[in-house]
């Protein structure tokens, strides 16, 4: 019998013994990581199940305020809700989604199942549009519901444009709504979000680089457990301050007065006399600067409903949504002699002392031979007389003398059918030109009393009153006067007064036709026992429409400026069918006295 194989029963031992130190060696292993490594390993895990996403803080708007810091436009807080995916431990999106919409009272259909549930298959996680515009009352319901405090959803500030007084410059502030594709493109690379909100009109578009501030960016670390961390990566920057060089409390007085006297023409005039007045437009310019003080327009519009009562105003014949101010072009009439003066003046034609003999009729052609009213003149009429009474015949006379070019092309330095400078969009208007397709000599002598093809704005009106003001300087017309960091109120941007054109000639040709329009006004009853010296010039333009008899409607076309002496203020007036030029008067002296009580508190810049 052989004895047993020490040798094997060893290296059975040996192999035993090194399988156990293995086995040892993997449960310490397995204990330190599991015990001392714990947190660790958990570490390990949690990053590997984390991502990252960002989400825009909107920047707030830039208030529009006016010269005394009186709010014209303002962005109102609102907040945006979003589900948060996933969602906290214990609940999903579509169970949070369900309970923030009936909290709210809010039905979210079919289509928030569907595009929530395609969200939650396209992303690893991200936020969850749900609901926007919520007011402070509906955002605290679901604080009290204790969703925002449980991170299932987020709110996000914003704000939507309001106004204190929609009715105020209503059409030259404009209107602020939705990026179109088309300005997106435009601003690539101005970081401008695609679902922004942007100025599309007025103001609000002229000055969008001011207002439209900077949105800020948080940076969401989330995880199986929800959000982990947020970091702001980038702090909102609110847009500046825009305050203009308008007058709020002016503004409402010049609306006021205009809506007021146009109600006293159609309940106190005769038709054809201004029975039918019911739209106008009036400008208040600072002869200096060129800054809009005032431009009403009637009728018009409150922009706090503009949006919901868009089909009712667009569809008004009123024409409610139209800007007479810039848009609207009428025939000035006789308040375009002072720039056949200024031409014939400046070009050594006439001298203040030269007369023309006024018989009623001008008999120079022919076959065309308008006539004048002879209002209080006759016989041999100087430049004094002529712009004191409005005489045809004599501006007849020099106007022909001069050419339609000649006169035109000084009617449009000193503003007419030119540009003004205001930041809104503007209609460019016309003049009377040789090269006209319908010119003709007669057609010349009718350009001459601010008739034929001319046509201009009430705006421009205003600065070719400003420009008589300064002697033939006609400073650009604006709204804006500076813009205001909002947050510490240092100056960001000042306008500075530029000067479009000048017309020659100085105090020696406006001088006399300055004591001219002071004449003229002395004559209109409406403006006796002012406290200033006013300088104006009435105009009658005909309208094409005819009364019964065939005798023409007419506007009322009126410019100014005061104290003449040494002017501060212009003033345009334009009324639709509002009867002749003396018409508008009673409105010139009503502004002015709201101009006097206005300007009484403004500090001397």
């Amino acid at each position: 019998m052989k004895k047993p194989n020490r040798s094997g029963k060893s290296r059975v031992i040996i192999l035993l013994v090194l399988c156990a130190l293995v086995f040892g060696l993997f449960l310490a292993r397995l204990i330190w990581m599991q015990f001392v490594q714990a947190d660790y390993y958990a570490q390990k895990v949690a990053q590997a199940s984390t991502t990252r996403y960002s989400y825009t803080v909107p920047a707030a708007r830039g208030d529009i305020v006016d010269r005394n810091g009186e709010v014209l436009a303002q962005d109102t807080p609102v907040w945006d809700v979003s589900v948060k995916y996933p969602a906290p431990p214990g609940t999903t999106v579509q169970e949070v989604a369900n309970r923030t919409l009936q909290l709210l009272q809010m039905t979210g259909g079919e289509d928030v199942e569907t595009q929530l549930a395609a969200f939650c298959s396209a992303v690893s996680a991200g936020e969850f549009p749900l609901v926007s515009g919520l007011t402070a009352a509906q955002t605290a319901v679901l604080y009290d519901a204790g969703l925002v405090q449980s991170g299932a959803v987020r709110l996000t500030p914003s704000g939507v444009r309001s106004w204190p007084d929609g009715t105020l410059l209503s059409h030259a502030l404009g209107t602020v709504g939705p990026i179109t594709a088309e300005q997106w493109e435009a601003l690539a690379g101005s970081g401008i979000a695609m679902n922004a909100q942007i100025g599309q009109s007025g103001l609000e578009a002229a000055y969008e680089q001011l207002l439209h501030g900077t949105d800020g960016r948080v940076l969401v670390t989330a995880g199986s457990e929800g959000v982990l961390q947020e970091q702001l990566t980038k702090a909102p920057e609110p847009g500046a301050t825009l305050q203009l060089t308008l007058d709020a409390n002016l503004q409402r007085a010049v609306q006021q007065a205009l809506a007021d006297h146009l109600e006293t023409l159609r309940t106190t005039k005769s038709a054809g006399s201004g029975r039918e007045a019911s739209a106008g437009a009036v400008v208040v310019v600072d002869t200096e600067t060129g800054g809009i003080l005032a431009a009403a327009n009637k009728p018009s519009f409150d922009l706090s409903d503009y949006r919901s009562n868009y089909a009712a105003l667009a569809a008004d014949p009123a024409a409610p949504l139209f800007d007479r101010t810039v848009q609207g072009l009428y025939a000035p009439g006789s308040a375009f002699k002072p720039a056949v003066a200024a031409s014939a003046l400046a070009a050594g034609l006439i001298t203040p002392e030269d007369t023309v003999n006024c018989t009623g009729r001008y008999l120079y052609y022919s076959d065309y031979q308008p006539r004048c009213l002879q209002i209080s003149h006759s016989g041999r009429v100087n430049l004094f007389t002529a712009l004191k009474y409005s005489c045809n015949i004599f501006f007849y006379d020099v106007g022909r003398r001069l050419g339609a070019d000649r006169f035109s092309t000084t009617a449009q330095t000193l503003g007419l059918a030119a540009d003004t400078g205001v930041e809104v969009a503007s209609a460019s208007g016309q003049l009377t030109w040789s090269t006209d397709e319908n010119y003709t000599a007669g057609l010349a002598l009718q350009a001459a009393i601010g008739q034929a093809n001319t046509a201009v704005s009430p705006m421009q009106l205003a600065a070719y009153a400003a420009a008589l003001a300064n002697d033939g300087r006609r400073p650009a017309l604006h709204y804006a006067a500076l813009a205001l960091d909002s947050q510490t109120g240092q100056t960001l941007w000042q306008y500075r007064t530029r000067v479009l054109s000048i017309q020659p000639g100085g105090e020696e040709v406006f001088a006399p036709i300055r004591e001219g329009m002071i004449a003229m006004g002395q004559t209109l009853s409406a403006l006796r026992g002012l406290e200033m010296t006013v300088a104006c010039k009435t105009g009658s333009p005909q309208r094409a429409e005819t009364l019964p008899d065939g005798s023409h409607y007419t506007n009322s076309v009126l410019i100014a400026y005061a104290p003449a002496e040494q002017p501060r203020v212009a003033v345009a007036i334009v009324l639709e069918y509002g009867g002749g030029g003396a018409n508008a008067a009673p409105l010139l002296r009503a502004v002015l006295e709201a101009w006097s009580d206005a300007s009484a508190n403004w500090t001397v810049e």
